[in-house]
């Protein structure tokens, strides 16, 4: 184990010791009367989750910046699950942009899908969207994942705001990074455009997600249940 992990291993550790402390006051102290045995058991899973997590990577943006894949790859296994790398240019389009920033730093994995709220598009019903929001905040659930969905129209308004250059570019060096950026955004809105239609989990902390093959409640709780601990 080099130095730079057992660092972060000896901060997680203070920082429990620390929580540990603090909970013993508040409690002594009269602070925290009120919070139930379970409030804590929720706030607990959720931050062992998060400090085994980050002791594994360091920063959403290093991570992003730091990473090399051209296309959507493959990586390793979970429980039967393939999950896919993020291509560089989509990581590259979020931060260029501005645009999903708060996926890629979430502090648990994002799930992200579109829902129309009109009825107009059946196939990204309301329904489905109160049904996964309903599910997503129980307390099983909550130390694990962050809804991102958003409304179809509002998907569009943003994708609006991505296209074109900002100027006329004044050499072929700068041309071709315009060309770059112009790219990037349009990979990047279509992954998200892709990801909508059905549902997908993004795991910030290796760049990584699963795209569920259809919309169904069903087994989109199946798949959530099986990544919980992903």
């Amino acid at each position: 184990m080099d130095n730079k992990m057992k660092d972060k291993l000896k901060e997680a550790g203070s920082f429990v010791l620390c929580a540990a402390v603090l909970v013993g006051i508040g409690y002594y102290t009269g602070i925290l009367k009120g919070f139930t045995p379970q409030d804590f058991k929720t706030s607990y899973q959720k931050m062992e989750h998060n400090l085994s997590k980050k002791v594994q990577g360091g920063g959403a943006r290093e991570r992003i910046l730091s990473s090399n894949n051209s296309t959507s790859q493959k990586s390793a296994s979970y429980k039967n699950y393939r999950p896919r790398t993020i291509p560089e240019t989509v990581l590259r389009g979020v931060y260029e942009s501005n645009t999903w920033v708060n996926i890629f730093d979430s502090d648990k994995k994002a799930v992200f899908y579109l829902y129309d709220p009109t009825g107009s598009d059946q196939r990204l019903s309301e329904d489905f969207h109160f049904r996964m929001t309903n599910y997503l905040n129980n307390e099983d659930n909550r130390p694990y994942y962050n809804n991102f969905a958003i409304t179809s129209s509002q998907f569009k308004n943003i994708k609006a705001g991505m296209i074109g250059p900002s100027k006329i570019c004044n050499s072929l060096e700068e041309c071709n990074n315009q060309r770059k950026s112009a790219s990037d955004y349009s990979n990047m809105a279509e992954f998200f455009r892709r990801c909508g239609q059905t549902v997908c989990i993004i795991n910030p902390y290796n760049n990584t997600y699963v795209i569920l093959k259809d919309r169904n409640f069903a087994s989109a709780v199946h798949t959530l249940d099986n990544l919980r601990e992903w």
